[in-house]
């Protein structure tokens, strides 16, 4: 604000020094023009302007900053659920598009608004003394940015709705993109291509209606600007005067059409803040609002006596008692459908609520677009000791094949979501991001179905032999009648029905659920 007084100051003087330039050009009087008064002027206009700017758009990309440091710590503490409802492109957009445009509301609208305050201030006085006749000259210009303003707020619905369609265009991006590799999705791609086009040409309608105020509203501001010189140079022929007195009058004119235009795009900033602002506060408050079942979840207790862990979990509309050994490997089976990838998810948002710490890892996770060590060390503190269990792990998986040597192996980029390995691989560095967390609980959402069963009971065999697991509890789901034989504990699972059997490994496999579940799967191994 003291840049923007300064900036004011120096450029009001500007009409006054013009105006007697004429006069003595008119004059004659050659020798007594200085040039040296108007460096001065324009030096402290550039600098203070430079300085105004700087001080007000440099907090705002720091604010922008912590905004979305905000809001991406907001979704990282909370169930994935919360937000499904937002598309990838809607939740990119409300974290880059929407969060830029509240910078720009706040760098340049509040700046903006601080540089008309202080030209009233220091302008309008200024005016009063010359010649408070002129005042009427000044109308159509504020006319015309009045209507453009007007025209602006009629049109911030639209604004709100471009947005909006601009996230459904961008989550078909992302989707064709992330099917392209799928060989099934090839001949689909035409009628893919058919919905991004009819949201593409919806997204160019509403930017067109949105870009007409601009477009024959604007204009206007210059129509005004002409009509109130002309109106000036009427006044001040009136009243006798001449060509000093019409620029003394332009000069003023031009300085407050400065802050004038940047009213008329004050409208335009503020119209597209105002949409983003709503479709920011309307994430923040679904990520930011619990859930029934959360809360729900929070009032559960968690009973551990004589070395077992027992509570109540939802399950299909109703809330059946669990029970598990922590320190154990604990198996989930039951047909598909029956609810087991959310079940496991439950489980992790049971136990982060009652601060025990978790890691899980989906049927399909997500590597980070950097090296193999870095996807492995996400978020972990790397040691020389922790490097040699990584390497280890990386060899127990099989993924030393990916490189000539370890540091080659732990150097690979495995590029965007792991797109420069299979889908098995990228598995495995997931796996294995895992087993090198400090997590209590390790979740893992049918984690061998990629890896034959003689590797499968290598890497079980081994991991149960390591120091890795000590006092940390494994859950996991699987269809494997192998991984629930090397597993400690089993969970049946039947849609529609409570658990059908809790407990030790061996008594499940001669549960009558359990064993028609299993003798299915090897009859129809066996026939295949």
């Amino acid at each position: 604000m003291a840049c923007l007084t300064a900036l004011q100051w120096l450029q009001s003087y500007l009409p006054e020094q013009l105006k007697h330039l004429t006069e003595r050009i008119g004059q004659g009087s050659w020798n007594e023009i200085s040039v040296w008064t108007f460096v001065g002027l324009a030096v402290g206009i550039l600098v203070f302007r430079t300085c105004s700017r700087l001080l007000f758009f440099y907090p705002a990309r720091v604010q922008q900053k912590y905004l979305r440091l905000e809001l991406l710590s907001w979704l990282e503490k909370v169930n994935p659920r919360r937000y499904q409802k937002f598309s990838v492109g809607q939740i990119y957009q409300v974290l880059f598009d929407d969060v830029n445009n509240l910078r720009a509301f706040i760098g340049f609208g509040l700046l903006q608004v601080g540089n008309m305050i202080v030209a009233a201030f220091i302008l309008i006085p200024k005016v009063n003394k010359a010649d408070p006749d002129l005042w009427p000259a000044f109308i159509p210009l504020f006319s015309s940015v009045g209507v453009f303003s007007l025209a602006v707020y009629i049109f911030q619905k639209y604004t709100k709705r471009m947005f909006q369609q601009k996230g459904v265009v961008q989550n078909y991006i992302i989707e064709t993109y992330q099917a392209r590799p799928t060989i099934k999705n090839f001949h689909r791609e035409k009628t893919f291509i058919e919905h991004f086009k009819k949201h593409s040409e919806k997204e160019l309608k509403l930017f067109f209606i949105t870009s007409l105020d601009d477009a024959f509203v604007g204009p206007m501001i210059k129509l005004g600007l002409g009509a109130s010189l002309l109106w000036g140079a009427m006044i001040i022929r009136s009243k006798g005067g001449g060509a000093p007195e019409l620029v003394f009058f332009s000069g003023y004119l031009y300085l407050f059409l400065e802050p004038l235009m940047f009213l008329s795009w004050l409208a335009v900033v503020t119209s597209q803040g105002l949409a983003a602002w709503s479709r920011v506060k309307t994430f923040s408050d679904q990520i930011k609002i619990p859930e029934l079942e959360e809360e729900t979840m929070k009032s559960i207790p968690l009973v551990k006596s004589e070395g077992t862990w027992q509570f109540e979990l939802p399950y299909w509309d109703k809330s059946y008692t669990f029970k598990m050994t922590p320190q154990k490997w604990t198996a989930i089976v039951g047909e598909t459908g029956c609810g087991k990838s959310i079940m496991l998810g439950r489980l992790a948002q049971f136990f982060k609520l009652k601060d025990i710490s978790v890691v899980m890892v989906q049927q399909e996770p997500y590597l980070f677009n950097d090296t193999v060590e870095q996807n492995i060390f996400l978020g972990e503190a790397k040691t020389e000791e922790r490097k040699k269990q990584a390497l280890d792990l990386l060899h127990l998986f099989q993924l030393e094949t990916l490189a000539t040597s370890d540091a080659e192996l732990l150097s690979m980029e495995v590029g965007e979501n792991g797109k420069r390995l299979s889908g098995g691989q990228a598995k495995r560095v997931a796996l294995i991001r895992s087993l090198l967390s400090d997590a209590e609980v390790i979740l893992w959402d049918d984690p061998f179905s990629s890896v034959d069963i003689i590797l499968e009971r290598r890497i079980i065999h081994k991991l149960h032999e390591s120091k890795i697991l000590n006092n940390r509890t494994i859950i996991l789901t699987s269809h494997r009648l192998t991984t629930v034989k090397q597993s400690d504990e089993l969970i049946y699972l039947e849609k529609d029905h409570a658990p059908q059997f809790l407990g030790e490994v061996d008594q499940g496999l001669i549960n009558e659920h359990v064993h028609n579940f299993f003798k299915t799967q090897v009859a129809e191994l066996s026939l295949s």
